[in-house]
């Protein structure tokens, strides 16, 4: 068990003294952020082996999560890799890991609230007013769901909070409108394209691929109110539907190629809080999942993006055809395989994920179930058009000689796309897994109500 709190501590710690190290010492950016961000892969790695069958969604987390970071730090352009932003996506990951491995309430509040201290600042990433708003209220609406759960007398411990329902109905509307906010869910949706707009490219989708929305959903509130939210939860589930099908329609008209793949993004994740909610195996199953294709296609989206506009003009627009794919032939086939993963296409893992989405939610919401693949759709149209638009078309003038993905980038492209694709090839090495794991999402009531409806 110390062995296990040690490799935690690691996992954590050692991004943060990277970060401090930048600050100070200002040298060597990337070979510091790999290094803190490998130590964190290698902890996080260890975690998972040693947790039991069925009981390691925490460590699968911090395990995808650091490789996602680690593979940040190989793909960020040169022009990018200041100790300002490789330090933040660092603060990034220790915090996003210290909300991942805890069972403590508060010390989940301060992981919440430390993700979204870079964009807070205007000295860092400086985020406009309304992302800022958004994070820092979705902050204090948990701060105050928290602080009502620890007034009513119980400890602050999840496992020992399980199925008590503390503090009441206040405490679960607090709960879900952290989730709303901190998710995108409409009516609250406007600050992710802003977000991904106005911020560093790759730190802004490593904020919005913590899902911490649907952790919170899958962590705290199913775990603690199994019972209310089987009554109420439903209504989020609406909300989350109505929130991918609404982005999916002004990803339609979107010209720019940041806000539409914030867009796509939020569309696609929204679905996983439809899928916890589903009340069946399948959609739980699916749900988590589809969290791992939403990650990692998404990231790897915002980060060959990146490359492009840094390499191609920062003024890059879907609003002609550029040609792209004739200097970057690498980028263009990894842009494709990301998004048709992300979109669901068969022989990837989005296709399997999708699939369980859509059979789990159609046994409890038909209406859901419908809603589901009509924005699926939609989403694969708007990933096509921008796919067309960067990298089809005849070839610019000016840009004779263009370097493609670099070999540091080219083999991180390839480690992501050989998990989807492999993923799809052989789910059950990842389905089988996430399965297992919904016991730890729904337990008690939730449990018994989802074995009585997949039979």
């Amino acid at each position: 068990m110390m062995n296990g709190a040690a490799i935690c501590g690691a996992a954590i710690t050692v991004p943060w003294l990277g970060a401090i190290l930048l600050t100070v010492w200002r040298r060597h950016v990337r070979i510091v952020g790999f290094t803190a961000s490998f130590v964190s892969v290698a902890a996080s790695v260890l975690l998972l082996l040693s947790a039991p069958a069925g009981e390691s969604l925490r460590e699968a987390l911090m395990a995808l999560f650091s490789c996602l970071t680690l593979a940040s730090t190989l793909m960020l352009p040169k022009r990018d890799c200041d100790p300002l932003i490789m330090g933040g996506i660092l603060f990034i990951l220790g915090a996003t890991l210290t909300a991942y491995s805890t069972d403590n309430l508060a010390v989940f509040l301060a992981g919440w609230i430390l993700t979204t201290i870079p964009f807070l600042l205007r000295s860092w990433f400086g985020a406009s007013w309304r992302p800022a708003t958004a994070l820092s209220l979705s902050s204090v609406v948990l701060a105050l769901a928290i602080a009502i759960i620890a007034a009513s007398g119980h400890a602050l411990s999840i496992e020992t909070l399980k199925g008590r329902s503390p503090g009441g109905m206040t405490a679960f509307a607090l709960l879900v409108a952290a989730v709303i906010l901190r998710k995108g869910i409409c009516p609250a949706q406007a600050w992710v394209a802003d977000l991904a707009e106005r911020s560093p490219a790759i730190p802004a989708a490593l904020l919005l691929n913590g899902h911490f929305g649907a952790l919170l959903v899958a962590r705290l509130i199913l775990p603690l109110f199994p019972r209310t939210s089987d009554n109420l939860f439903p209504v989020l589930s609406w909300f989350a539907m109505a929130t991918a099908l609404y982005v999916a329609i002004r990803a339609l008209a979107e010209n720019s190629p940041r806000r539409l793949l914030a867009f796509l993004a939020l569309s696609q994740s929204a679905v996983i809080l439809a899928g916890l909610e589903s009340r069946t195996w399948d959609g739980i199953t699916g749900a988590m999942v589809h969290w791992f294709v939403v990650t990692v296609s998404t990231v790897g989206l915002f980060g060959i993006l990146r490359l492009l506009e840094v390499r191609f003009g920062e003024n890059l627009t879907a609003t002609r055809y550029l040609g792209l794919s004739q200097n970057a032939p690498r980028l263009a086939v990894s842009f494709a395989v990301f998004g048709l993963a992300l979109v669901g296409l068969p022989g990837t893992l989005g296709f399997f994920s999708e699939d369980l989405l859509i059979h789990g939610t159609l046994m409890t919401h038909p209406l859901t179930g419908v809603v589901l693949p009509i924005a699926t759709a939609m989403n694969a149209v708007s990933i096509f058009r921008l796919f067309a638009k960067l990298f089809l078309g005849k070839r610019r003038t000016g840009l004779t000689h263009m370097a493609d993905a670099l070999p540091r980038e080219r083999w991180t492209l390839a480690a992501g796309l050989l998990f989807v694709v492999l993923g799809g090839l052989f789910p059950n090495l990842i389905v089988a897994r996430r399965s297992a794991e919904v016991h730890a999402v729904a337990s008690g009531y939730f449990v018994r109500f989802a074995k009585d409806s997949s039979k």
